[in-house]
């Protein structure tokens, strides 16, 4: 589809879009990221009722923007095209929603990938420019637990209403990596106020990092806990185990063409689960 033509269905939905946000006179921007299945929606509740509690934020998610495109209900039928195929709407819904809300210094809250650290980097200017202060909240959760959180996901989502969305694993592995590069890039370019690092499904705090106008009051970039919290989750048994039961519970019911996937995670999987057991008889 053509840009002016999601424009058009874009105005048309705004004030529901918009929904009740107000003004704000000192408006905040919160940037949020991580990989797709690690649980990064749960950062909006942490900001909505304990970081800026009792506060209203337009909450930006360019994954519920695909809907609205006309051709919806047969493209998410076919879960190797939707996501390339609905991105346009993705895309021109959240720059438009953005633009709104500097326009009426709305809270905001911008839920993605953070997988092209340029993005961030480039909204937070945006949002600095305009009087907002900013943050950013990533969560950090290992590979392997999200790759296969992935078709997890996928598999709930046809169990609740015969359709589902199956992020691509490319945008997966890119994320992977652009998320400590994102966070330390915004660290190095003091582009935000603050930084919060949460482990998968935001279950923990990692590490906040703030920033005084002069310097941060960490040394350490940002990746240096991503890294640490990674390689730690990594060996959490309960975690592992509840992917593993999982996975075995989505391998069972998913599409033929997708269990190879879903069995070679299983594996690896296994492999780790396996590994710790054996350090722990030592």
């Amino acid at each position: 589809m053509k840009v002016e033509d999601v424009l058009k269905i874009f105005e048309k939905n705004k004030d529901f879009l918009l929904g009740e946000v107000y003004s704000k006179s000192n408006p905040v921007a919160c940037i949020l990221g991580g990989q797709p299945a690690s649980g990064k929606g749960n950062l909006a509740s942490i900001i909505t009722k304990n970081i800026y509690t009792g506060e209203q934020f337009l909450i930006v998610n360019g994954d519920t923007y695909r809907n609205f495109h006309p051709d919806y209900q047969n493209l998410v039928k076919n879960p190797h095209i939707y996501s390339r195929e609905t991105q346009i709407f993705s895309n021109v819904f959240t720059e438009e929603l953005i633009k709104e809300a500097i326009r009426n210094k709305f809270n905001i809250i911008i839920e993605g990938t953070m997988r092209n650290p340029q993005i961030p980097l480039n909204t937070s200017n945006l949002f600095k420019q305009n009087g907002f202060k900013v943050e950013a909240l990533a969560i950090s959760a290992p590979a392997i637990f999200t790759e296969i959180g992935i078709y997890i996901r996928y598999q709930e989502e046809v169990n609740k209403q015969k359709m589902g969305r199956l992020a691509e694993i490319s945008s997966h592995n890119s994320a992977v990596e652009g998320v400590p590069k994102s966070l330390d890039l915004l660290y190095s370019k003091n582009a935000v106020d603050r930084i919060h690092i949460y482990s998968m499904y935001a279950n923990e705090k990692v590490k906040s990092l703030s920033f005084d106008g002069k310097k941060w009051n960490c040394s350490l970039p940002p990746s240096n806990f991503i890294k640490t919290s990674r390689e730690k989750q990594l060996l959490d048994k309960d975690l592992l185990q509840n992917l593993i039961t999982k996975g075995k519970e989505t391998f069972n019911s998913i599409r033929t063409d997708l269990k190879p996937n879903v069995a070679e995670l299983l594996d690896k999987l296994s492999s780790i689960s396996q590994k710790i057991d054996n350090s722990l008889k030592w």
